[in-house]
């Protein structure tokens, strides 16, 4: 089961996964000048100065004019936004696929901010930090027990490139602080979570979002799982919010033959254009399911769309998200920026699969939730169709738009109570927190004794003794333990604390290898390709 399936449908988790996560289409220009209504400005002015001068209470400008801009766009779409210059900044690094920073992923216990796992040659590692170790200072800032907020931390950690950073830590079993100096340097963050072969001749691919390095991660998987043998390739976007449309472009281009419609995009001010694919690619034959899920979107579907419609492969899982807006950037003078929704995406077969939006967005993220709630979802894999009208793939199957990719074959959502106990173990950090104090205590001898991946995927067992540990953790922070759901549950508990080790031990490649293993979803998928051959002969 993938990891974040562990995780309970809060709207907070969902809206943040919407907004901040799908980013199809991500054109980077300068300012735009276009004709302007000099009336409507002149309105607008007024009625700055009238606040300015009359207003109750002391205003911003600055923060008045923001929210103005924050008004006017909300009346739009559900994805126009605008975006402060750190919000831009923070963005940019996730289309670029890196940032500067010390080279650590956080775990953060209480108010402190600890070395939750460190980036693979990363400035941390080589100045000697080490996973667990607790963030007190960097430079002459306190960052522990000062009610610092996470992204204050992350502020002061992060800086220019080959700036030094001073850091303070306090490490399990030790009375005083060590102390480190850290050179900031380009960390790349990977987009590609993990590819391997399943058996002797099924790959598989995990891509988490769509980024400048995509296209290049990407190709260098699909090259090594061919040199293992891959005959054929489950391609898993699950959980993928969207990222850079021309990285989709670039990933479905080497999935199609030569000369496919691949997607194209029109709107009102912006003619049609078409994108087809222009050579054969690296797996443009061999059987080819995509896997995906309701929190797939944006590029996601671009992809999973040119694949469905020209009949290249099957698709797995449950609807999507359904978002067929492309937005273009463009930068303001003060280093904020405006992503303005430009044109709407169509699939080969000619579907816009935007859900609908004219009630407002509040009721655009609700259609999403009760979505969510729908039970029995492989009943019927068209619910909820929002367009009736009927679309055709390239050998003629029947295909429906307007609220997201519909799959070929369904897969239920886990709606049992006994899962609700699983969720918790996740949701309220006690697997995290257990694991992390495995981590804390026995970094050394854990790495000493398993120094390679491979070594620790073999022969490192989380033992009853540790799971009874941590269901003792869990009754202690509230989350009592439910017998039956261990019971049923009880190997994909294990194989989550294994995996969640291992990434502290390594990355975040060892947790998906991990938890693939008890992953019921690509099992389904697999047992589906066995039952019937995917491949466009």
């Amino acid at each position: 089961m993938d990891k974040h399936n562990k995780v309970s449908f809060s709207s907070t988790h969902l809206l943040l996964a919407i907004l901040f996560g799908i980013l199809v289409g991500m054109l980077l220009f300068p300012p735009s000048h276009s004709r302007r209504d000099a009336r409507s400005l002149t309105k607008l002015d007024e009625a700055m100065e009238l606040i300015e001068h009359y207003y109750v209470e002391d205003m911003d400008r600055d923060t008045l004019t923001e929210q103005m801009i924050e008004a006017m766009l909300a009346t739009l779409d559900p994805h126009s936004r605008y975006l402060s210059g750190d919000e831009l900044r923070h963005e940019t690094e996730q289309i670029q696929g890196g940032f500067e920073g010390i080279g650590v992923v956080l775990h953060y216990e209480g108010d402190t901010a600890c070395v939750g796992q460190l980036i693979a040659g990363g400035p941390a590692e080589k100045a000697g930090l080490l996973p667990g170790d607790r963030l007190m200072m960097c430079d002459t800032v306190k960052l522990s027990g000062v009610g610092m907020s996470n992204e204050e931390v992350v502020k002061h950690l992060r800086g220019r490139h080959h700036s030094r950073a001073k850091i303070a830590v306090k490490r399990y079993g030790e009375e005083g602080l060590r102390h480190f100096t850290v050179v900031r340097d380009l960390i790349g963050t990977p987009s590609l979570s993990y590819s391997g072969m399943i058996d002797a001749q099924t790959g598989y691919i995990r891509l988490t979002r769509f980024c400048e390095t995509s296209h290049e991660e990407f190709c260098t998987a699909v090259k090594e799982l061919k040199r293992e043998g891959m005959k054929r390739l489950i391609f898993d976007l699950r959980d993928n919010g969207g990222g850079l449309l021309s990285a989709a472009i670039d990933i479905a281009d080497e999935l199609l033959p030569g000369k496919e419609l691949i997607v194209y995009t029109s709107g009102d001010n912006q003619r049609r254009q078409n994108v087809h694919s222009n050579r054969g690619g690296l797996f443009c034959e061999g059987e080819l399911a995509v896997m995906i899920n309701e929190y797939s979107a944006s590029a996601s579907e671009v992809v999973t769309g040119a694949i469905q419609d020209n009949d290249r492969g099957v698709v797995v899982g449950r609807r999507s998200f359904g978002k067929g807006l492309v937005q273009r950037q463009f930068d303001l003078n003060d280093g904020s920026a405006i992503w303005l929704t430009i044109a709407r995406y169509y699939t080969p077969s000619g579907r816009c699969i935007q859900r609908p939006y004219d009630k407002g967005n509040d009721e655009y993220y609700t259609d999403f939730l009760k979505q969510m709630m729908v039970k029995n979802l492989s009943d019927s894999s068209l619910m909820q169709i929002t367009d009736s009208t009927e679309y055709h793939t390239a050998a003629g199957r029947v295909v429906y738009g307007g609220g997201g990719i519909y799959p070929d074959k369904a897969l239920p959502l886990r709606t049992d109570s006994l899962y609700t106990y699983y969720n918790l173990l996740f949701n309220k950090q006690v697997i995290g927190r257990y694991s992390f104090g495995i981590i804390t205590r026995h970094y050394n001898e854990l790495k000493k004794k398993y120094p390679t991946r491979e070594g620790f995927l073999k022969k490192y067992q989380v033992t009853d003794h540790m799971m009874q540990e941590m269901y003792a953790l869990g009754d202690q922070m509230g989350v009592r333990r439910n017998p039956r759901t261990i019971a049923r549950y009880g190997e994909e508990i294990r194989q989550m604390v294994k995996g969640t080790i291992g990434e502290s031990l390594f990355d975040m490649k060892i947790f998906y290898r991990t938890i693939l293993d008890t992953d019921r979803e690509v099992k389904e998928t697999l047992a589906f390709m066995n039952k019937k051959g995917t491949a466009k002969k």
